[in-house]
């Protein structure tokens, strides 16, 4: 590379960083006018706020800065890239030096200590119940229990995941506890691990390095993403996550197989199931095969597109066949009220980027997290465009679809712009830097000869690694009663959850309405249904979700319609974004005062009794 050229790449790349701030300055600037015609309440209607504007500033703060990138390599180094027609040629298949045999030893003794670290977990505590988002899946499941109907029963917010988890765990240990939900959850999550490392294996089959160094990026790629997940601690990636992680397993296959019938038929069919268990990942998923589907469509591959028309067709039936149709309408009613409505009720603001740090709780995460999804931008861009020999066409391909589904997932974190919610959203983009850090760095090893491996060294570093990593968690004195510390957990009364005073006002609720078939929660303590035994009248038992002027209608009728004796009116035990339910639902509270009367104010609570 000439002076000259390096020049001019060093004031390219200044003009990058130079527009990355100004975006970020401009972004406070991009308001959208706000209206609320819906009538959903929730903190950015409190500031009147559009709930549309992080989405829009985002759009301009990862674009802005990609458009340009893309416009600087197409000025500076045209003669190195790749014409748009390459990317419809036909796949080139490259020669498999890495199968499963290749690393069975590393994977075999990653999985034996990932179930010895699973049976060293100490048991979940028999005390903390957390009474939103416990209830969120605890609640749903005693609805079924008694109605024998899912979505009909149960207004959910993620999905099916949140009736149908409870429910496995009930029927796996034999027994209706907290308990035993709490511990498959943790079962959950070993699955999640097990899946990371099998979708490692398969991003690591990318890329001309020889074997020997292949295993190496397993290895250090398998320790990265184990880490991203947590039995106890809020972490990257979730349970929630189980499905994206089948999803790319067999996705990124259909980038290496001639035949791909059976790999279509289980990616169409696990982004229909995805939606009917986890909403949001659903409809991501599904964003990723109808971008796939159009690939395949001007790319001339018929068959592979006409497969996946036809058995996503077929999995939309079988799901009506197992469900029915009254289930399915109001499962559909509920994504679209959560499509349209879930960021007026539940968003918040997105910190601004850079000028948010030191000011706001969340501003460090949020402009760490915005900034690494801009860097895997730029990384897709050199990778795709860039003429190499380091990645054939349909390993730049999957990595394009994969980077559409980080992008897209992001809008996790632009709608509940907390903490919690922007790292949930920082996995997947994280995971292409760390490829390409380590990528590069092995690259480098091997083009200047700093090491000289061997399969048998290889495999010994590797062993080394992992076991530094992953012995230092595990509690081998706590295997031994494994089974004894579980088995206590999964039996153990529901009563241990529950404080004194707790006690005291179910045990009270209990007799207030033994003759009662239901009662009606219309607090943010989610989990007294369950508690009590006894199912939500209505399908609003998560009554803050029911915002707006059209469901609040339905809400009412549903309270006529059942003449609904009882309501739980407020609880001492949460609120979500300080935001009273009343407040959220003004009509329906409108009707509960008009038609209810006040049976108790006790330690918090309000129970409210039908007017006779």
């Amino acid at each position: 590379m000439n002076m000259s050229l390096r020049v001019k790449n060093i004031f390219h790349y200044l003009i990058l960083i130079l527009i990355v701030f100004l975006c970020s300055y401009i972004w406070k600037f991009i308001e959208l006018p706000y209206s609320n015609d819906k009538g959903s309440i929730g903190a950015l209607s409190k500031i009147k706020y559009n709930h549309l504007n992080d989405t829009v500033r985002y759009l301009f703060f990862i674009g802005l800065p990609l458009i340009y990138y893309l416009f600087f390599i197409y000025k500076t180094q045209e003669t190195k890239l790749v014409n748009i027609k390459y990317f419809f040629k036909t796949f080139e298949i490259r020669e498999d030096n890495f199968s499963f045999k290749s690393v069975w030893p590393i994977f075999i003794f990653l999985i034996f200590l990932l179930l010895i670290e699973f049976l060293s977990l100490k048991a979940p505590s028999i005390s903390y119940l957390d009474p939103l988002h416990d209830g969120d899946y605890l609640t749903p499941a005693i609805n079924y229990f008694h109605n024998k109907e899912f979505w009909e029963s149960s207004f959910t917010v993620h999905g099916g995941s949140n009736i149908f988890y409870p429910l496995i765990a009930w029927k796996l240990f034999g027994i209706q506890t907290i308990g035993a939900f709490k511990v498959f959850k943790l079962i959950l999550i070993l699955i999640l691990k097990i899946l990371s490392i099998i979708f490692i294996f398969y991003i690591s089959k990318f890329s001309n390095l020889e074997k020997k160094y292949k295993i190496i990026l397993f290895t250090l790629l398998s320790l990265i993403i184990l880490s991203f997940s947590s039995y106890y601690l809020i972490d990257y990636l979730s349970i929630r996550d189980l499905y994206a992680l089948i999803f790319f397993i067999f996705f990124i296959q259909s980038f290496f197989k001639e035949d791909r019938t059976f790999l279509n038929l289980f990616i169409s069919g696990i982004t229909i199931f995805t939606i009917i268990l986890h909403i949001d990942i659903g409809i991501y998923l599904y964003v990723i095969l109808l971008s796939y589907k159009i690939y395949l469509l001007f790319s001339k591959k018929f068959k592979d597109f006409i497969q996946i028309i036809f058995f996503l067709f077929f999995s939309v039936i079988i799901v009506f066949l197992i469900f029915g149709s009254s289930e399915i309408s109001s499962f559909f009613a509920q994504i679209k009220h959560i499509i349209f409505n879930i960021d007026k009720i539940h968003g918040l603001k997105y910190p601004q980027p850079f000028f948010s740090m030191g000011i706001e709780p969340d501003g460090s995460r949020a402009t760490k997290v915005i900034i690494f999804q801009l860097i895997s931008g730029i990384i897709l861009i050199s990778t795709l465009f860039f003429k190499s020999n380091y990645f054939k066409l349909n390993e730049k391909l999957f990595f394009l679809f994969f980077y559409i589904y980080c992008f897209i997932a992001f809008k996790n974190a632009l709608g509940r712009s907390d903490g919690f919610h922007i790292m949930e959203s920082s996995d997947w983009q994280s995971l292409i830097i760390y490829f390409s850090i380590i990528h590069l760095i092995i690259y480098l090893f091997r083009k200047n000869n700093f090491i000289n491996l061997n399969i048998k060294l290889s495999y010994l570093i590797s062993i080394v690694l992992i076991s530094a990593v992953i012995l230092p968690n595990i509690k081998f004195k706590n295997i031994i009663n494994f089974k004894n510390r579980f088995e206590k957990s999964i039996y153990a009364p529901d009563i241990g959850y529950m404080s004194d005073k707790r006690i005291n006002i179910i045990n009270y609720l209990k007799e207030e309405t033994v003759n009662e078939k239901c009662i009606q929660n219309f607090t943010e303590d989610l989990v007294i249904p369950y508690l009590i035994k006894k199912p939500n009248c209505t399908k609003y038992f998560s009554s803050w979700l029911a915002s707006g002027f059209n469901i609040e209608k339905d809400y009412i009728e549903q309270l006529k319609n059942k003449k609904v004796k009882y309501i739980l009116y407020s609880s001492p035990m949460f609120l979500v974004d300080d935001i009273k339910t009343a407040d959220r639902l003004k009509y329906v509270n409108e009707f509960i005062l008009d038609n209810y009367i006040n049976v108790i104010q006790k330690d918090g609570y309000t129970l409210l009794k039908l007017k006779d």
